[in-house]
């Protein structure tokens, strides 16, 4: 990874919340209207079983593993929701972030914090 792109990255972790063991990150429509899938991270791996298809646009919501009904409001307000659309191999979500004009790697992210992506492949939809 050349020097500019892991201080991007490295900044763009900072947008990220916390992710302790048991946060769960929903992939939604952009609308946030459909849930397109679900996990939680356990064991340092956010594994996700089903995905939309490849280039599909879509939000992430983070859901901490003890959040209060107020935390859960809010994020479904979208207020804190992230940006990005499934990696065209499907095998990653590129995150947008507004001090940034290039896409940023959620895989890359979560390995900074000693996590693993995993996601099913995508429907063919």
């Amino acid at each position: 990874m050349s020097a500019g792109l892991f201080m991007l990255v490295a900044q763009s972790a900072l947008g990220l919340p916390a992710l302790p063991a048991g946060t769960e990150v929903r992939l939604v429509s952009p609308d946030l209207l459909t849930v397109y899938a679900s996990a939680r991270i356990q064991d340092a791996k956010l594994t996700f079983e089903t995905a939309p298809a490849p280039g599909t646009e879509l939000r992430l919501l983070f859901f901490p593993p003890d959040a209060t009904q107020a935390e859960r409001a809010a994020a479904l307000s979208g207020a804190r929701a992230i940006s990005g659309r499934i990696s065209v191999d499907g095998k990653d979500i590129l995150l947008r972030f507004p001090e940034s004009d290039q896409p940023v790697s959620l895989r890359a992210l979560l390995e900074q914090r000693d996590i693993s992506l995993a996601i099913a492949p995508g429907k063919g939809d």
